[in-house]
């Protein structure tokens, strides 16, 4: 697989995202894709993302996923607003802590990231 990760970055200590999720039975999981074939996201523990070339919503750009972030609550805030009209009473915003591998998502129109690993705190 050729890297298609620009600007691609390790990171030296944890950071804080964040990071848009579906509140479900107690729990969050991922909006669209997750990990492992699951989008159950467990609370207090480092999870890897499973990193691959995927192509977007349009299916015009390919590129390696992961974690999708964003650097703050006020641009999640403003991303979700934007993007979701549905499921609003459901979606939440949690901050993660970041660690390994960052890379911005090419080609997207908001300043959203991607992480090899998180951690949330229930």
């Amino acid at each position: 697989m050729t890297d298609n990760r620009p600007n691609i970055r390790q990171l030296k200590t944890t950071t804080i995202y964040y990071r848009i999720v579906e509140e479900y039975k107690g729990g969050v999981r991922t909006l669209f894709h997750g990990t492992n074939r699951s989008r159950h996201l467990e609370p207090n523990k480092w999870l890897k993302s499973d990193q691959k070339p995927i192509k977007d919503g349009s299916h015009a750009t390919v590129y390696t996923s992961g974690w999708h972030l964003l650097p703050t609550k006020e641009a999640a805030e403003a991303f979700k607003k934007a993007q979701f009209k549905t499921r609003l009473n459901k979606l939440k915003i949690i901050p993660v802590q970041v660690r390994g591998l960052i890379w911005p998502k090419i080609h997207s129109r908001a300043d959203i990231w991607l992480a090899e690993w998180i951690k949330y705190k229930k």
